[in-house]
């Protein structure tokens, strides 16, 4: 077996393994799955030439496996250095699956500063321990705010039944009937109400990567963001409709830019977040004010990653947490940034993750 970096002929034979594995037992791609692994291996904006993904490969040359990588320039310690987030390894389901093993070795050994895996597999996590790595217990966590129970059960059930599928037109109405009771027997709960003297607007990318250094500059680890990357990151983001009405807002307090926030909007079904930042004097409101217009909007919930500087201000503004879905997994040979990473003090998030473009891989049509 040989592993080497990923070339723009692999594109097919990853969407094969990315059709089987998450898509349905076929490894005839849909043509779009193609398209995706150009879009995010190739085409990507910030790929760093040292910092790649990887496949495996058996002595004729057939693929084995893949682990997919997407590079970030970052501050560390003011120095510019690279970030890794990393797609889990997919592997041909006829070869060994210590494959995907061998690949996160040898991409762990590589020179960026710091790896991550938004999508972690509780399958994968005593391996990515062995390797050197740690799981971000707190950050592996969910918060969620329910707006609009109801719709939420509703959608669920309507997602895995085709005959309530069907009658979701006509239980509608009653559902969303429970709703308005339900809000207003428990306001403090299952509403949101705007903050006093701050205002939302739409996060143009030139905003956030200017306003970028002055919001997260105090941490040890902060992405450089540019402006061509993030307009092309937008760009994928909203051709991921299935998720809903994407969502990238710059929070305001007078004239100031004090925060912004990422997300998708699902009216009447679970919307998901994908940054928060703020200045610390202001995390509170800008908590709110996404919650806020979420709720304004329809929204039936919002979740997120619960962060150690969050616990409070979801406390406050009524989210639960809830312990479910992917694992954070967190490497570096500087200890130190593990730490700092399971503390929260550094500054990356899904932006820089694989899950943003998880969901185009499940999406029904593949953006």
């Amino acid at each position: 077996m040989r592993i080497r970096p990923f070339e723009p002929d692999d594109a097919a034979g990853v969407a094969s393994l990315w059709q089987y594995w998450f898509r349905g037992k076929t490894r005839v791609p849909d043509p779009g799955l193609v398209e995706l692994v150009r879009r995010m291996y190739v085409e990507y904006p910030s790929a760093d030439a040292d910092v790649r993904p990887l496949v495996a490969e058996d002595e004729r040359g057939k693929l084995l496996g893949f682990l997919g990588v997407t590079a970030m320039p970052v501050m560390v310690d003011g120095e510019e250095r690279t970030l890794a987030g990393i797609f889990p390894s997919v592997v041909d389901p006829e070869a060994p699956t210590a494959v995907a093993a061998f690949l996160l070795r040898k991409f762990l050994a590589g020179p960026q500063a710091f790896t991550f895996s938004d999508g972690g597999h509780v399958k994968f996590e005593r391996i990515w321990e062995l390797l050197g790595g740690s799981i971000a217990q707190m950050q592996s966590l969910r918060w969620v705010k329910v707006f609009r129970p109801g719709a939420v059960g509703l959608a669920a059930a309507a997602d895995r039944s085709s005959a309530l599928r069907t009658l979701a037109p006509v239980l509608g109405p009653v559902v969303r009937g429970g709703d308005v009771a339900a809000r207003r027997a428990a306001r403090s709960r299952l509403t949101a109400q705007p903050v006093a003297d701050y205002r939302s607007e739409t996060l143009a990318p030139a905003a956030l990567a200017r306003h970028a250094p002055e919001l997260l500059g105090g941490a040890r680890l902060w992405p450089r963001y540019d402006e061509a990357h993030v307009a092309w990151q937008f760009d994928q983001m909203a051709g991921i409709v299935e998720h809903g009405d994407f969502r990238a807002q710059l929070v305001r307090h007078g004239d100031a830019p004090v925060g912004w926030y990422v997300y998708y909007l699902k009216r009447g079904g679970v919307c998901r977040l994908f940054d928060l930042q703020a200045d610390p004097r202001h995390l509170d409101a800008v908590v709110g004010q996404l919650f806020a217009e979420a709720d304004e909007d329809g929204a039936g919930a919002l979740i997120g990653r619960m962060e150690p500087r969050l616990r409070g201000p979801m406390n406050r503004h009524g989210a639960l947490a809830h312990n479910g879905g992917s694992l954070l997994m967190v490497h570096s040979k500087d200890q130190s940034l593990v730490n700092d990473a399971l503390l929260g003090r550094l500054a990356f998030s899904r932006l820089q993750g694989e899950n943003w473009y998880w969901w185009a891989i499940k999406s029904r049509v593949v953006p």
